[in-house]
């Protein structure tokens, strides 16, 4: 019996190549299409899942809100970690974490490592495989963890334990002892490094070990139970009442709102499953949406793909209905003609995912290069993946072929024979049809809303030039105030290049990948005052094109500088107004006084307001850790080139190129960038799939009208009309699919622009062009269709009367 009907199917099959054709067509796109979106999110929720007792491991965070709002913070003093293991019975293991990069050298062999400073507890809190020693190989004060990689460039092997290295720190040579070797840290894990570390090694550790009020790293807690935050909490009180008190009355006193525990600052834990994704803007803190919108949109895709099928299979049926007649007359059951019928559907679909596979086998490269992603085709058939994709497969086949089956199959066979029926289910084919152009409209008012808003954040003023500022990360292996000045020289000789200067702050996300704030709270007339700090060099507002609005900035005639600070419009704010600030004095490291108020900048991301900013030359507090270079030239790309080529001479073990502070501010929205991309995709692939449905729809209801348009052209209709009266329905389904669309993109869109403090405002103009572009799209779809019947000659659709 299966044989046969797979011999019957593909005689059908092969006789309506045209019909099948755009079957497989739509059913291969939107397989493809699937594919990769549902790798990209099975990727995207795989981050760090390789831990074991993750749901264990938290990251710690305070919470305060102070009138300014709500705010988080995941930087932690160098005694928190100690202290709370001490006297929280509840954890088992705990680790400081702070960033660094480090020079290694093993005889004539030197690299530059990505460094982690880390407690003795780190590799028992983390699943990291261990190739060579064991989790307790940190408990050595002076050793050292290297990653396989790292290993083999330094030594040629991996049996290296018990082996020295040297290491390049605060202008030294200093000898450590290899202790183990990790596996490199895999793709999907939030922490990355190539070496580790004991976190007494930090450069002044023993000034900051007992210094609550300077917080520079993060601390990651392993419970003896479950991570529950809100148990946590209530439990920390008393911990955070001993040894935050003095925060805690300043918040009080400041009027900041206390939480339901009456804490005016509180300690949290972030679950490590969040710390990939979460809206804390905590850890990495991208969106946790994104893998659930790309699932989603893989759904919808091949929802458009079921119902066309459905919609091309009973538009197909109205040709095959002497056939189903002749078959239950010679005695054919119901149960038959859908199991012949169904099988048909099967064949198509089989075909469609073999096409569909490979249509995304070919694709993948690109999209990986496009998204930054190295995924593979053959992850799809790792169990879980392979049941899901199997679930799916059989899901959609049963609803693209068994439905039509069902309808086709269930039809009188006297009517058959006599050629009065019809398939009923019209509203059904208008409803999925609408909903398909909803969803194609839905996208790409999406995809207009999103590129607006990239499109902003690129063009949008940041207080600084951004298109004419190199930035070069300094790294290790050179004194930085060394590079800063031998940079100056060789720079000065170049007449295209316009200032030099320096900071312990990057502006955007460079190559070298690092992001980092510094902050300060201290008492102002009473009051607590928080401020962002910045390490600078002299020239700065110069090289960044800064205005500065009152008093003056920075000047080498001055000695007293080193003494003195320069604050944004915000932080003048929070002292009570620019005009009155200059010549005060701030409670901080040195007691520097204000000197001038600058513009504010956009410093960090635009989903955050502009936040108050002291800029200090002294270089006591910090260490500069990048050079910015303006230049001016009309070869920007030759420019960097330059500079690039100086650099390394300056610093022949630099390893990081430069990059202009354009493209670093760019790199600060990739997952946006991401989601666009695929948004833009996913709406093309909508409406493509859509408009073969909206072609079959096309198809059923002329074949059904073909003898009415006759009788019209007879009594005197001209091609305009009868296109315009089949065009008609068509029109009203597009504009019903957009007043379903039109209010879920409004808000999906309002609740995504939510996430930058600088936003666009969305425009009645991005629906319409939405609509109208639908519109035309669907119209030139059916139009060869409605053209062709209309233009038809009446006698052929009239003469079997």
């Amino acid at each position: 019996m299966i044989s046969n009907h797979i011999k019957i199917a593909w005689r059908n099959l092969r006789k309506a190549k045209g019909l099948n054709a755009i079957h497989i067509i739509g059913i291969a796109v939107a397989i493809a299409a699937a594919t990769l979106l549902y790798l990209t999110a099975m990727f995207e929720l795989s981050f760090d899942t390789f831990h074991e007792n993750r749901d264990r491991i938290g990251l710690a965070y305070t919470t305060t809100e102070p009138e300014s709002g709500l705010r988080h913070s995941a930087t932690m003093p160098a005694p928190f970690a100690p202290a709370l293991k001490a006297e929280f019975p509840d954890v088992e293991l705990i680790s400081r974490f702070a960033n660094s990069s480090v020079i290694l050298r093993h005889g004539d062999k030197q690299l530059e490592s990505t460094n982690k400073y880390v407690d003795a507890d780190f590799l028992s809190i983390f699943s990291f495989p261990i190739l060579e020693g064991n989790a307790k190989a940190l408990e050595n004060l002076d050793g050292i963890v290297l990653d396989d990689i790292t290993a083999r460039n330094l030594y040629g092997s991996t049996n290296i334990v018990g082996q020295q290295v040297e290491i390049y720190q605060d202008g030294n040579w200093m000898t450590k002892q290899v202790t183990a070797v990790i596996q490199a840290t895999p793709r999907n894990s939030s922490l990355s490094f190539s070496s580790l570390m004991r976190f007494e090694q930090m450069p002044n550790y023993s000034v900051k070990k007992e210094d609550w009020s300077n917080e520079n790293h993060s601390v990651f807690v392993k419970l003896k139970n479950k991570v529950d935050d809100t148990k946590f909490t209530v439990q920390a009180k008393a911990f955070m009442d001993q040894y935050y008190k003095e925060n805690n009355d300043m918040l009080k006193r400041d009027g900041a709102k206390a939480d339901k525990n009456g804490a005016y600052i509180s300690l949290h834990l972030l679950p490590f499953s969040d710390y990939q994704r979460n809206d804390l803007d905590l850890g990495r803190g991208a969106s946790p949406m994104f893998p659930w919108i790309l699932l989603l949109i893989a759904a919808l895709i091949l929802f458009i793909a079921c119902s066309n099928f459905i919609n091309l299979s009973l538009a197909n049926a109205i040709t095959r209905n002497k056939e189903i007649g002749t078959r239950k007359t010679l005695g054919g059951t119901t149960g038959q003609l859908i199991g012949q019928l169904w099988v048909e559907s099967l064949l198509l679909c089989l075909i469609g995912l073999v096409i569909g596979l490979t249509l995304a086998w070919l694709i993948l490269p690109e999209y990986n290069a496009a998204m930054n992603y190295k995924l593979q085709l053959k992850q799809l058939f790792l169990p879980l993946n392979l049941l899901y994709f199997s679930l799916a497969f059989a899901l959609l086949t049963l609803l693209a072929g068994g439905y039509p089956a069902w309808r086709i199959a269930k039809t009188n066979i006297i009517q058959v024979l006599k050629g009065t029926v019809a398939i009923k289910g019209s509203a059904l084919r208008n409803s999925l049809t609408v909903l398909q152009f909803a969803i194609a409209i839905v996208l790409i008012i999406s995809t207009i809303v999103i590129s607006a808003q990239l499109h902003f954040i690129a063009e949008r003023p940041l207080g600084f030039t951004k298109t004419e500022v190199i930035s070069i990360p300094i790294g290790e292996g050179i004194n930085p105030q060394t590079a800063l000045q031998q940079m100056r020289v060789e720079l000065g000789a170049q007449p295209w290049v316009r200032h030099v200067s320096a900071s312990d702050i990057n502006i955007g996300r460079g190559n070298d990948g690092n992001m980092s704030t510094s902050r300060f709270g201290f008492d102002y007339e009473g009051r607590q005052v928080s401020t962002n700090f910045m390490r600078i060099e002299y020239d700065y507002l110069q090289t960044l094109g800064i205005k500065l609005l009152s008093g003056r900035d920075f000047n080498r005639s001055f000695s007293t500088d080193t003494a003195a600070v320069l604050i944004n419009q915000q932080m003048a704010a929070q002292l009570g107004g620019a005009e009155k600030v200059v010549g005060k004095t701030l409670a901080m490291d040195g007691n520097p006084q204000i000197i001038g108020v600058i513009d504010d900048f956009n410093f960090q991301n635009l989903r955050r307001t502009v936040e108050p900013l002291t800029l200090s030359i002294n270089p006591n507090i910090f260490e500069i850790a990048y050079i910015f270079v303006r230049v001016q030239t009309d070869n920007l790309q030759e420019s960097l080139e330059q500079v690039n080529s100086i650099w390394k001479k300056v610093n022949p073990k630099a390893n990081i190129a430069p990059s202009y502070l354009d493209e670093n501010t760019q790199k600060m929205y990739k997952d946006e960038q991401r989601f666009a991309q695929i948004i833009i995709g996913g709406a093309i692939v909508a409406i493509v799939i859509a408009c073969l449905g909206l072609f079959a729809l096309a198809l059923l209801t002329i074949n059904r009208r073909i003898k009415e348009i006759g009788i019209r052209k007879v009594l005197g209709s001209s091609i305009t009309q009868i296109v315009v009266l089949l065009s008609r329905d068509f029109v009203k389904l597009m504009v019903i699919a957009f007043i379903i669309a039109s209010p879920i993109a409004w808000w999906m869109m309002n609740s995504w622009l939510r996430g930058f403090a600088y936003r666009i405002d969305i425009s009645i103009w991005m629906f319409l062009g939405a609509g109208v572009l639908v519109l035309l799209i669907a119209l030139a779809t059916i139009t060869w269709q409605t053209v062709r019947a209309a233009t038809g000659n009446p006698v052929d659709s009239l003469r079997d009367e």
